[in-house]
């Protein structure tokens, strides 16, 4: 089962449950007040995949468009 991490309106506290996927996430209750006004934020997770030769890091000549990290200059907002 995965992890889900809410928001509460109410109490104002984050928490993580241990969810079914096929729960309906608008019945969620908090933990801590009760209430069922809580917002479900998207998790980001990450994973180890091995290859079967180690390579180091990806340059920019590996890339198949090279010119993707040419990017402008961040502006300041005075200058929009």
């Amino acid at each position: 089962m995965p992890l889900f991490e809410y928001h509460c309106e109410k109490c104002r506290k984050d928490f993580t449950l241990l969810q079914s996927s096929s729960v309906n996430k608008e019945e969620t209750a908090c933990p801590d007040c009760g209430k069922r006004n809580v917002q479900y934020k998207l998790s980001t997770f990450a994973s180890k995949v091995q290859s079967s030769s180690p390579k180091g890091p990806v340059t920019a000549n590996e890339l198949p468009n090279k010119n993707v990290l040419n990017l402008p200059l961040p502006r300041l907002r005075s200058e929009l």
